[in-house]
This record gives C-alpha cells, structure tokens and sequence, in this order.
C-alpha cells in the first residue's frame, strides 16, 4: 500500500514539474523549434514556427515575442538581400528574386492569419501585399528556368536530361503551364528516367534478403522523379533464364553482360558482414554499503522538565553483487552502383548499424535500508534473457534498410 501511495505521489509532482515547464503546453514544441531556428539565425522559419505556436496558444507571451522579432529581422534581412539580388546583370537574379519576396509574401500571410488572435496593442507591425512584386518577377523567373531547361535538353545524355526536367518543373512553379514546359517536363523526366536492377546481395541470407526486398518495395516518393527500380520477380527471371548465380559485388565484365540481357541502366550490388557479440555478463561483487539510520525515536525529559523525543541512529550494513549483461549486433553493409552500358562503377558507399542489448541488475546481503538509491532500485530488478544474435541482427537490419533506402533516394533525386 505505501508502495502505491509513493508511486502516485511521484507521478503527481512528475506532472506537476513538466506541466510548469511547458512540456504539456499547446505550441510548446513549435515554440521550442522557433527558438532553435532563430539562436541559428533561420530568421524566417523561426517567424513561422512561432506563428504555428501562437495559433495553438495564443496566450503564449514568448511566442508573440519571438515572432515580432523574428519577423522584423527576416524581413530586413530579405530586403537587403533583395537589393544585392537587384544589382546582378544577368536574368539568374529572377528566380533568386521570386524566392525572397515569395518568403516575405508567406510572412506577411502569417502576420494576417495571427492578427486575428492578438490584440493591435501586442502585434503593432504594419503588413505589405507583396502580389505586385512577384506579378512582376514570377514570368522572368519563368523565362530564365525555362531557357535553362532548353539548354540542357539540347545535351542528350541522363544528367543533362535530369536537371532540364528540373528546370521545366521550376518554370511551372513560376508560372503554372508555362508555355509548353509541362509537355517538356514530361519528355525530359523520361529520357531522363534511370531504371536500376538491384541484385542478390551477398552475406547471411535471411538478413540480405531483408534488406534488398525492402529495398525494392519500399521507394521515396522524391527518388521516383528519376528512378525505376525493377521488380524483385522481373531481376530473378532475368538471372534464372541465363542461368546467373550473382550475389554481393560484381565485376565489370559481369554487369556488361547483365546490361545487355535487361532494360536496366544501372545495377545496385552488395555485400553484408555481421560481428555479434554475444551476451556476456559482468558481476561487481562485493560492493560495501553502510548508512546511518534513525531506528527507534525514545522521549525523556529535559531540565526544565519539558518532554522531548530524541532519534537514536545507528550504522547499518550490506553488501552488494551488481550484474551487467550486454550483448551486440553490428553490420555494415557495403554498396556499389555500376553502369549497365559501360561496366563502370559510378557510385559506392559503406552503410553502418548496430543493435545493442544491456540491462543490469543486483542482489544484496545484510540490511537493505543501507542501500543508497540506485542499488535499492536494482535489487528489485528482475534479471532478463538476453535477445539471440540473430534477433539483435534483424533489428539492426531494420535500422540499415532505413539507412540504405535513405542513401539511394538522395543520390537519384539531386
């Protein structure tokens, strides 16, 4: 019964603590991320995440601070810029232009839609309609991004193909249905489009099937631009029917082979090493603990005859056996992507992951009042079962199939 008692007394005064320091709070975690925004100057998008926190409490003080703040020096901050951006002789100053008054623009809306939950005496800054500005940037900045992407079009090759689709793409976001950039979007997407075989990995095969279905299932709406992976079916019909035994790394002469037998234009290949540790246990024996305690109070009678209670302490005695027991799963996992046509490897990388069990407990002799704290919260820690090797493995694959997909989705959508 005290147990419980002490136990929800405690959980009363934990949300007593976090509730004062704003943990519970509408908009404290926006606020928070405002405040890291603007300690590394990002002026604007602290103007933003304060914004968000003040239409979720708008009774917050520090928010309303930090976005008129915020808001005075992203906006002086954007208007020097767009002095600097004026003085460029070229037409690449277009974009760079519609970029900062589009921003302004996006301040002064959150500016509006706050306004109309604080009062004029806590929010007195003047808002500016910036349409004027940007009706008059938005088709020269179209213009540039579309000539851009003339330009690359005219070089056949996938690279230039891919940053022409890009700026087609920033011509519409300009303007929308700029010209005929839709219509060449779309052709310099597709001739673009890179479609990537990725081969049986080589290591333990649970593990690296794991990881290579993941893989080709799950694809980044991002990487999709510009990447078709090809089916785990299509891949093993391709290698069945010519009889290929692949796995983990291959050389030149075999991805020419592969290129000439698919519609693939790179191969991802792979190779996995795991190291387990397995679970080992570390006994600290023999750990002396002492503490002098009050154990009986006795009452007597001082000289004036007034009744008085005195604590009688006395230094009590135990010894501890502290437990750890750990266990550990690391894999790295190295990759590489080869050109189909000319056998060359264009890209490689190492992937690293780990998974780590620890848990530690105690077991005591003698007096258990004279264990201090941390030992008193050991002692009634149960030991547990380590996780096996493999299961430490597969979690840690979970980890670097999250990593790997992250790695191939950045390198096909820059």
């Amino acid at each position: 019964m005290k147990y419980f008692i002490n136990f929800f007394s405690i959980m009363f005064f934990t949300i007593i603590f976090c509730s004062s320091c704003g943990i519970f709070t509408k908009g404290y975690n926006e606020y928070k991320t405002a405040k890291t925004f603007h300690n590394n100057d990002d002026f604007y998008q602290a103007a933003l995440y304060s914004s968000k926190s003040l239409k979720l409490n708008a009774k917050n003080k520090k928010a309303l601070k930090l976005f008129k703040k915020s808001f005075k020096l992203a906006s002086n901050k954007h208007k020097t810029n767009i002095i600097n951006f004026e003085k460029i002789n070229d037409n690449s100053k277009w974009p760079k232009l519609y970029y900062v008054y589009d921003e302004l623009k996006n301040l002064n809306n959150e500016l509006i839609s706050i306004r109309k939950l604080i009062s004029s005496n806590e929010l007195n800054i003047n808002s500016k309609d910036y349409s004027e500005e940007l009706n008059r940037v938005s088709p020269l900045a179209a213009e540039y991004a579309y000539n851009e992407g003339l330009f690359y079009r005219s070089q056949k090759d996938k690279k230039n193909q891919k940053m022409a689709a890009k700026a087609f793409k920033s011509a519409q976001n300009f303007v929308p249905n700029y010209k005929n950039s839709t219509e060449l979007y779309n052709e310099a997407r597709k001739a673009a489009l890179i479609t990537l075989m990725v081969i049986p990995f080589n290591g333990d095969n649970d593990l690296v099937n794991y990881i290579r279905n993941r893989l080709m299932m799950i694809q980044s709406t991002e990487s999709k631009e510009f990447l078709q992976i090809i089916s785990r079916d299509h891949v093993s019909s391709i290698l069945d029917e010519q009889k290929f035994q692949l796995s983990g790394m291959v050389d030149s002469d075999q991805v020419v082979e592969i290129g000439e037998l698919s519609a693939a234009n790179q191969i991802l290949s792979a190779s996995l090493v795991v190291t387990n540790r397995p679970p080992e246990t570390i006994v600290m024996e023999n750990i002396k603990q002492e503490k002098n305690i009050v154990v009986r109070e006795e009452t007597y009678f001082d000289d004036e005859g007034v009744k008085q209670t005195k604590k009688i302490k006395e230094t009590v005695y135990a010894t501890v056996s502290n437990f750890k027991k750990s266990a550990e799963s690391t894999l790295i996992l190295t990759y590489q992507i080869s050109d189909l046509k000319s056998g060359l490897l264009v890209y490689t990388d190492k992937i690293r992951a780990n998974s780590k069990f620890y848990h530690s407990w105690a077991t005591y002799q003698g007096d258990k009042r004279a264990l201090s704290s941390t030992y008193k919260r050991l002692v009634n820690t149960k030991e547990k079962f380590a996780p096996s090797s493999s299961e430490l493995s597969m979690q840690a694959s979970e980890k670097i199939t999250k990593k790997l997909i992250k790695k191939i989705s950045d390198y096909y959508s820059n």
